[in-house]
Parts: structure tokens; sequence; C-alpha cells
């Protein structure tokens, strides 16, 4: 006959894991609305060329960026030449001489 304490134990170890599941994958769908929010206001905002100002004056007066937004990585930070900067090699090359 089975013990009716380790039929207990069984019930709360499933519903423990029952409730990990919907929460992460609640979480899996809220990251994937908040992304798709994210990627449609990109969309949607006016492009930031280099004549443009933002539209607010707190926006104007805020840093251009916070700190740490540098690369920390010294070679992230180099200049990137030819292929790795979306460029021709073979006329990056022929510039370079």
């Amino acid at each position: 006959m089975t013990d009716p304490s380790s039929f207990g134990t069984a019930l709360w170890t499933l519903l423990i894991v029952a409730a990990l599941v919907v929460a992460l994958g609640l979480a899996a769908v809220s990251d994937m609305a908040m992304r798709r929010r994210e990627d449609r206001a990109a969309r949607n905002a006016p492009a930031a060329g280099p004549g443009s100002r933002p539209s607010s004056p707190a926006a104007r007066n805020a840093p251009a960026a916070g700190p740490g937004s540098r690369p920390s990585s010294p070679a992230a930070r180099t200049p990137r030449t030819g292929a790795a900067a979306g460029g021709d090699p073979a006329r990056d090359a022929a510039e370079r001489r």
C-alpha cells in the first residue's frame, strides 16, 4: 500500500514544478511582447540623422550616452574596416595604399 505522506509529497512536488513552468512561460511571453513593442517603437520613431534634434527640451538637455555605454573591450572600441564594417575589402585595401 502507498504511504499517504509520500503521495502528498508527490502532489506538492508536482504543484511546485507546474508553478515554475507557468512562471517561466509567462516570463518568456512577456519578454517577447516587450521586444515587439520596442521594435515597433524603433520602427515608428523618426530617424536621428546628423542634423536632427530631439523634440522635447528635456531630451535635448539629456546626455547622449550614460556611464557604461562604451564597450569595455579595447577590441570593441577599435574602428572596423573591410567586411567587418560592412564595406568592400578590396576597396578598403586600395584606399589604404
